[in-house]
């Protein structure tokens, strides 16, 4: 089965250190509890689920979790060092596969962390929209997180704040930074390890071209892809999104 090659590099251990999962957990885990407890979820898909953090968190909301991810390695870093609930089934591919795997009549499917954005073009946004609404049941519900795109949010916010980790004698400094255009948004990932001088042992530079996926832009896809209501939440989950407010969101699609 072919796949596509990933926009984004990262090694999954070095990502699932620079993320502090315990405080995202503390904003969204009560979020996605109650979205799922009210739309009666007992069968979700997280597509693009990295290091598996958010299947194994809905494992204990819900009686299946699907996990997919394009990364063998993500996947196999999630097999031995995340997953621990036995009703999740981890499986390798991307949107493309999602239309060829059997399984279907999701009553969520959840897709994180910028992995739309990354899909790099408007084509391929909307043709997994398309799929997504494909595979889920008649009233089911989709989740998307991607960052705010407004022009000003991402001059304002061009450089977020770097993230320390010190491990094994080194430290590890991560960054990110943002290039705004009408169509692709680079984001450049920058991460510096220095020895225990404190001298500089590697300086690396990944980059990633995403889709400069507005909200008006997204909401004419997805209404094109079959949805029928779309809700939008600023990045602390308990507040309706605002483009001059949040610098992320999640987008709640209803089928």
């Amino acid at each position: 089965m072919q796949t596509e090659k990933p926009n984004f590099k990262f090694s999954p251990d070095l990502y699932d250190e620079q993320v502090n999962w315990e405080n995202r957990f503390k904003v969204e885990k009560d979020f996605f509890y109650q979205l799922f407890k009210s739309n009666d979820v007992k069968k979700v898909l997280d597509i693009g689920c990295g290091t598996g953090r958010h299947a194994q968190l809905f494992s204990s909301f819900v009686d299946e979790v699907y996990a997919m991810d394009p990364s063998h390695e993500m996947i196999n870093y999630a097999k031995e060092k995340v997953i621990t609930s036995e009703n999740i089934k981890l499986m390798y591919g991307g949107f493309n596969e999602l239309s060829k795997i059997k399984e279907n009549n999701f009553d969520a499917i959840t897709c994180l962390g910028n992995t739309l954005p990354v899909l790099e073009t408007r084509k391929k946004v909307k043709n997994a929209l398309k799929i997504t609404r494909k595979k889920l049941k008649k009233g089911g519900i989709a989740v998307f997180q991607f960052i705010n795109f407004e022009k000003d949010m991402i001059e304002k916010n061009r450089y977020y704040q770097p993230k320390v980790l010190h491990k094994e004698n080194k430290t590890f400094i991560f960054n990110r930074h943002f290039e705004y255009d009408k169509l692709k948004t680079r984001v450049d990932f920058i991460v510096t390890i220095l020895n225990y001088k404190n001298e500089i042992e590697t300086f690396d530079v990944d980059t990633t071209m995403m889709c400069t996926l507005k909200t008006r832009i997204f909401n004419k896809m997805a209404l094109n892809s079959g949805f029928k209501k779309i809700k939008y939440f600023g990045n602390n989950t308990n507040e309706i999104f605002n483009k001059t407010k949040h610098i992320s969101l999640f987008a709640l699609l209803k089928a």
